[in-house]
């Protein structure tokens, strides 16, 4: 749980930050989905948004969530002060996940993030879990 926790963070830097990466010639997504949907590394230096980068992105953060879905039962055998940071760093990359799907993949045009309202929500999101857990 720990080994898919911590490459679901790792991804989910990733993929949150592709065009930061490009900016320093590091391609972090798995060129076998750039084969399978039919897009290339030009494409992608190029910034070019297509239909086959939003599979490629589609598939590269589905592995993600389920990564993140599998270690996110770690947070209920460690101690609570461990729980918490779990829950929040877990949550909050699920929540980058769903920034990238809802603008369509396109993280070529804009860097998804997680506003500040949002860090609230997953603050007390993470709070009111562990202190529920600790109290079943």
């Amino acid at each position: 749980m720990s080994d898919a926790t911590c490459t679901a963070l790792q991804l989910a830097n990733f993929w949150q930050d592709v065009t930061v990466d490009l900016a320093k010639d590091r391609v972090y997504l798995p060129l076998a989905l750039f084969e399978k949907h039919g897009y290339s590394e030009r494409e992608l230096f190029q910034k070019t948004f297509t239909p086959a980068f939003r599979e490629v992105m589609k598939d590269a953060v589905d592995v993600a969530r389920e990564l993140f879905l599998e270690g996110l039962p770690l947070v209920g055998t460690v101690n609570r002060r461990l729980a918490f940071d779990l829950d929040l760093f877990s949550r909050g990359g699920l929540q980058v996940l769903r920034k990238i799907e809802r603008q369509g993949y396109d993280v070529l045009r804009k860097r998804p993030h997680v506003n500040k309202v949002e860090r609230v929500r997953l603050l007390l999101g993470a709070m009111l879990r562990t202190v529920a857990e600790r109290a079943a």
